[in-house]
């Protein structure tokens, strides 16, 4: 999800050999604003209202039929560009602005509705022609967004020759014009880079999925920058509804173009342009053919809070980044907008967008820039502090998972409303936007063509080879309505540079043979795609395969027609002396602990890169003292489980709220080893489950009027979700979970924690039974060889040490587990680098 924009082996903002070529074109439509007359503008927006061009700290009043609206923010004050928006206002007409400090008054508009979409065939859609390169696009409130238009590398696109589209929808640097494709090649074959255009509107590198990888498989590309970003007009506000339904209007206007084979696009997009898939197809826009997420999330709320606790590793470092992206490059001199700086200034806006406003400038003799002209409301950006921050789960005061923010935004609530065919592939050690990922199939219709694959390992690994290959199946039977090519020659070249980089590895498995390449037509290709590609595929041991250890490449798999999979949900319960089984114990325990997350690292990878093939990973025990653990006596035979698993924890504790962390290991006796699986979190007040909740997958309502204390008398049952475990334990081997304070197991989500080394304890049997409840499934045909400890990506390896209820039990199971000899004492520092 974050943005990556240096590296070594795809470091295309390094190659500046190749400098200057003409500004990109610019076409646009002119914003259908109300106009006061002297500059002041204003229009309505869906559930808001925006002004510009008034004095900076005049003071405006919203207006609906001549008088005030009841909203907190009405009367405003112009910012420093002259802007203003004010937000969650009542769909309808008659509203205006009154600027009372000048007298200026706009005529009447609309506040737009959800939903409430333009005719498919009104000249909004159908009289914005695009044309390659950088356009600007009207949406239904004025706001223009930028963006550029990318044609198949090589091959030109028009009416009587119509290109398969795609669209890129993305808040990083999607649209900067620069073509990355002839730095990749120059690169690639040690050439040079002559006449390759202004390096410094190349686009992101995190959004070349779009702008190489679907181009050199024959695909247009639109790259479509968010509003409030970059050239985009209109203010920032994180998949807010003007977001949402500026893609319906973009997909509407890139499909009326005659150049758009079929009249219809896709979306395709890793992790930040992977999530605005779900909300765009989910306002079931009529051109939109298919979407292709890439390492998405299901819910802001999942990543940014997991287990109700506040994120302030990954969630706080990348909502500051989109912060400092949504400035605007611009400031105000003389009533007139003016470009603030003529090089990127530090952490306001984005570098591509200084550059474009010098250009645009330069081309008509420095008396016009769009893009310097949609600065104007980037100072109006959703505050974030009511989506972020430790504040909204404090226990006692914080609204928790407040609905009226949080549905609107939801992936998972989008996806509910999606048709079109679906193709999404993540990761379940994903370690920014999360491996949480899955829940979105259970909110995708069962009529919805849906296509999932996942992975062991991390953030770039929904991009494995075994994965991009199926991708362009489906593109070419979904979107391109064609029988499946394989792409060859350059494309070979380009996604072996895109395979290395993302991996971080120099070795890459080969793209696996494209299947329904001699259906006879594209109906047969699709009807084919359609019957031997299952609804959820799980690729399993990545990193185990013969291209090398860590590096990407699965050496098994396995078809599911649903998800959770069908299997045998079973529970182990947990027993004395820290044995894990599936039967009841005959009598009742505890087992304590201290919730202390000073002993352990903040993350598991301080320094180093999560994707590469062998990460320096510093993923430390707990120690005795601060955990505790139950594992199962050895597997006798091949064991798969696959699905989300539910940790029922009994406990009590003087400390009214604490907050856990369940981590999954597979436990190697013989060899003192457990190598991590996955985790999950809970901040012990979320005691109230979503009615959906079962016994296998569990979803906590985060409300914060629904809050829950501890006793310290009596055991209270709080369920903490695990994230989807999706392993073999091989025979020899057993399955662990140790219980301890949040924090050490990923490489950069970290946690605001409450706990700060107080005690708990633990129910075992009787009323107070605490258990692990997974999903076990059968015929999965796994390898019989155990893979090296640590070579699975994603999945670190670490000494198997003994907890302090294991250690004062006799007769362990398990007997080889060894004995920490003295607490790990790591300092809490933030580690950095990781952002």
């Amino acid at each position: 999800m974050r943005s990556r924009r240096v590296s070594a082996s795809w470091g295309v903002g390094l190659l500046v050999a190749c400098l200057g070529v003409g500004p990109a074109l610019v076409v646009g439509v002119p914003p259908a604003a109300a106009s006061g007359g002297a500059g002041l503008q204003g229009n309505g927006s869906v559930d808001e209202a925006w002004l510009t061009g008034a004095t900076p700290g005049d003071a405006v009043t919203l207006l609906q039929n001549g008088s005030p609206v009841v909203n907190a923010a009405n009367p405003g004050t112009a910012d420093s560009l002259g802007s203003l928006i004010i937000r969650d206002l009542a769909p309808g007409a008659g509203y205006s602005w009154d600027d009372t400090s000048s007298g200026e008054q706009t005529p009447a508009f609309a506040v737009l509705a959800p939903g409430g979409n333009p005719a498919t065939g009104s000249a909004l859609y159908a009289d914005q022609p695009m044309h390659q390169g950088l356009n600007y696009l009207t949406m239904r409130d004025g706001i223009q967004l930028a963006a550029t238009v990318r044609y198949p590398y090589g091959k030109t696109c028009g009416a009587t020759a119509p290109c398969p589209t795609v669209i890129e929808y993305s808040g990083y640097g999607v649209a900067g014009p620069t073509d990355p494709i002839p730095y990749l090649v120059a690169q690639a074959t040690g050439t040079s880079c002559t006449g390759c255009g202004d390096p410094n509107l190349l686009p992101d590198s995190s959004t070349e999925v779009g702008a190489v990888v679907a181009r050199v498989a024959g695909f247009a590309t639109v790259s479509l920058q968010m509003r409030g970003t970059g050239c985009s007009g209109g203010a920032y506000d994180l998949f807010g509804y003007p977001s949402d339904y500026d893609a319906y209007d973009a997909i509407e206007i890139v499909a009326h173009q005659n150049w758009v084979a079929n009249h219809k696009v896709g979306m395709v997009g890793i992790s930040y342009s992977g999530l605005s898939q779900l909300p765009s197809a989910g306002t079931d826009p009529p051109g939109l053919a298919a979407i292709a997420p890439m390492s998405p999330t299901d819910d802001l709320f999942s990543t940014g809070y997991p287990g109700g606790i506040y994120n302030d590793g990954f969630a706080a470092g990348w909502i500051g980044q989109r912060i400092d992206d949504a400035k605007a490059a611009a400031t105000l001199v003389g009533g007139q907008l003016a470009p603030l700086a003529s090089t990127p200034v530090s952490g306001v806006g984005q570098g591509w967008t200084y550059y474009q406003i010098d250009a645009e400038l330069a081309a008509s003799g420095g008396s016009s820039s769009t893009c310097l002209a949609n600065q104007a409301l980037h100072g109006q950006s959703e505050s974030l502090s009511s989506l972020v921050g430790p504040q909204m789960v404090a226990p006692g005061t914080g609204p928790g998972r407040d609905p009226t923010l949080f549905d609107r935004r939801s992936m998972s609530g989008w996806a509910t409303h999606i048709t079109v065919p679906v193709f999404v592939s993540g990761a379940l050690e994903d370690e920014q936007t999360g491996p949480q990922w899955p829940a979105l199939l259970n909110a995708l219709p069962t009529s919805t063509r849906v296509y999932a694959n996942m992975v062991n390992g991390g953030h770039i690994d929904s991009t494995d080879p075994q994965i991009v290959s199926r991708w362009f199946e489906f593109l070419d039977v979904y979107v391109a309505d064609k029988v499946p090519t394989d792409p060859g020659g350059l494309a070979d070249l380009v996604l072996d540079k895109f395979s290395s980089f993302g991996s971080g590895t120099s070795a890459q498995a080969p793209l696996p043979a494209f299947r329904f390449t001699a259906a006879k037509t594209p109906a047969k290709a699709q009807a084919d795609f359609a019957k031997k590609t299952p609804r959820v595929e799980v690729l399993f041991d990545s990193g185990a395969g013969p291209v090398g250890a860590g590096d990407p490449q699965s050496t098994y798999s396995a078809g599911f027609t649903q998800w959770p999979p069908k299997g045998k949900v079973l529970t182990y319960y947990f027993g004395t002396g820290g044995s894990l089984n599936t039967k009841a114990p005959g009598a009742s325990g505890s087992a304590s602990l201290l919730l202390d997350p000073t002993v352990r690292p903040l993350n598991d990878l301080p320094s180093g890169n999560a994707w590469a093939a062998d990460p320096p990973w510093d993923w430390t025990t707990v120690p005795a003292a601060d955990g505790v653990a139950f594992q199962t006596t050895p597997f006798t035979k091949s064991t798969t489980f696959v699905g989300p698993a539910t940790v029922d924890l009994w406990v009590k504790s003087a400390t009214p709220v604490e907050d856990y962390q369940v981590t999954v290991t597979e436990a190697r006796p013989a060899a003192s080893q457990e190598e991590y699986v996955t985790s999950g979190f809970l901040r012990s007040s979320n005691q109230v489950d979503l009615a959906g909740s079962t016994a296998l997958f569990t979803s906590p309502s985060y409300l914060g009027s629904q809050a829950g204390s501890l006793s310290p008398s009596s055991y209270r049952l709080v369920r903490i979700p695990v994230d989807p475990i999706a392993h073999t334990f091989r025979p020899g081997t057993e399955l662990r979970i140790v219980i301890s304070a949040p924090g050490g197991d990923r490489p950069s989500w970290e946690f605001d924690t409450l706990d700060s080394g107080q005690a708990a304890t633990v129910g075992i049997g009787g009323i107070a039974a605490s258990t692990l409840v997974v999903n076990r499934v059968n015929g999965v045909r796994s390898r019989s060889t155990l893979p090296t400890c640590g070579s699975l990506r994603g999945e670190p390896c670490r000494t198997l040490q003994a907890e302090g209820n294991q250690v004062q039990a006799s007769g362990l199971t398990g007997s080889s587990v060894s004995t920490p000899s003295h607490r790990h004492g790591a300092a809490r520092g933030r580690s950095t680098g990781r952002k």
